[in-house]
C-alpha cells in the first residue's frame, strides 16, 4: 500500500529485506534510502509535467470559489484559507461539518475533516481547474440542501 503525496508511505519488499529490529521503519520521516529513488522520479515528473503550475492555476480557483461560497452561504461556512490546492474552509460547528463531508461523500466528493469544524481539500496533484469547479458545483448543491 502506497500513501502521501509522494507515494513514500509504503515499500516493496522481500523477506531478507524485513528489519530485525523493531520499528525501524516507524513513520514517514524514518524511511529507506530507496524511497530516494521513488522521490526522484516524482519530482522529475512534477517538473515534466509543470504540475506545481497547475497546483496553483487550480488552487486559485478553487480557493476563490470558497470565498464565493462563504459569501453566499455565510451562515454555514467561513475562514477559507490555504495555499494551492491544499485548502480548507471551516463550517458553523462539528455537526455541519460532519453532515456535509457526508453528503459530499455522496456525491463522490472526498474530503476530510481537519480540527473541530475545518473541511480540508488535499486533491491529487493533477487536480485541475476543470476538477476544481466541478468540486465546487457538488459542494454548493451540498450548501443548498444543508
Amino acid at each position: 500500500t502506497f500513501s502521501k503525496k509522494m507515494q513514500l508511505g509504503g515499500y516493496f519488499h522481500t523477506s531478507e529485506f524485513v528489519p530485525k529490529e523493531t520499528y525501524r521503519i516507524f513513520n514517514t520521516w524514518m524511511g529507506d534510502p530507496g524511497k530516494i529513488l521513488l522521490l526522484e522520479e516524482i519530482v522529475k515528473v512534477i517538473k515534466e509535467e509543470n504540475l506545481l503550475d497547475q497546483v496553483q492555476r487550480s488552487g486559485k480557483v478553487l480557493k476563490s470559489g470558497l470565498l464565493e461560497l462563504e459569501k453566499e452561504f455565510s451562515t454555514i461556512l467561513n475562514s477559507t484559507r490555504g495555499r494551492g490546492t491544499f485548502l480548507a474552509v471551516n463550517c458553523k460547528n462539528g455537526k455541519t461539518r460532519d453532515d456535509m463531508i457526508a453528503k459530499l461523500k455522496m456525491t463522490g466528493l472526498q474530503t476530510g475533516g481537519c480540527g473541530d469544524v475545518a473541511i480540508r481539500f488535499r486533491p491529487a496533484l493533477i487536480f485541475s481547474e476543470k476538477h476544481a469547479n466541478m468540486v465546487l458545483d457538488r459542494f454548493r448543491k451540498v450548501l443548498k440542501e444543508m
